[in-house]
């Protein structure tokens, strides 16, 4: 699985995830607008996204559920990849987040990021594009894949605090309690993968 999930960089920072899926590379598009020459390598080959063509690049603004985070490009010399699946998650299913982790070396003092696979567990409702887990989450996360059995269901678009939804108006304290959520959790959003197969069939058939 993590064969197929690659690190996003702008200079030498990490600033997010993309990852191979049915021989295309997907990404959220909010990593490569909001960050200056980013590249990816993938196994060797360093791909400069703004020097290739995307097959499709998302607009819109960040807080329209309607908005289609995600970037997606054909790579002539690279197929396969993930396989993907257009499914809706039920309440308190778990599914997998490949998620940056915080870390600091005992010895050195030195801070760094880590991934790892994260259990996120589903809230069961669904906004225009999106739907939500509570799940681990730290600034570069983004563009990553949920995973369900092995096939991807959904691509991280972000996450916040229960507690800063709380103060924004954009959680209720209904809605908290009825989601049995704490202050300190993360919610988190993805975009529905059955978004990336109905525009991958619009292009490919023309259209």
């Amino acid at each position: 699985m993590k064969e197929n999930i690659f690190e996003i960089k702008s200079g030498k920072s990490h600033v997010g995830y993309g990852f191979l899926a049915e021989g295309y590379f997907l990404t959220a598009v909010h990593i490569l607008s909001g960050n200056d020459n980013c590249f990816v390598n993938i196994n060797g080959k360093i791909i400069e996204f703004s020097k290739v063509k995307p097959a499709f690049v998302g607009r819109g603004n960040n807080n329209d559920p309607n908005f289609v985070d995600i970037a997606f490009f054909k790579f002539n010399d690279i197929e396969g990849g993930l396989l993907v699946s257009d499914y809706t998650p039920q309440k308190d299913e778990v599914f997998e987040s490949i998620c940056i982790k915080k870390t600091k070396d005992q010895k050195t003092g030195n801070s760094g990021d880590e991934s790892e696979i994260e259990l996120a567990y589903s809230l069961g409702e669904v906004e225009g594009n999106y739907f939500h887990c509570k799940c681990n989450r730290h600034h570069g996360s983004s563009g990553s894949p949920l995973l369900k059995d092995n096939h991807v269901i959904g691509i991280m678009h972000g996450g916040r605090k229960v507690k800063e939804l709380l103060d924004e108006g954009r959680l209720s304290e209904k809605e908290k309690d009825f989601y049995s959520l704490n202050d300190d959790d993360i919610l988190c959003s993805f975009l529905k993968i059955g978004v990336f197969m109905g525009l991958k069939e619009r292009i490919e058939n023309n259209y």
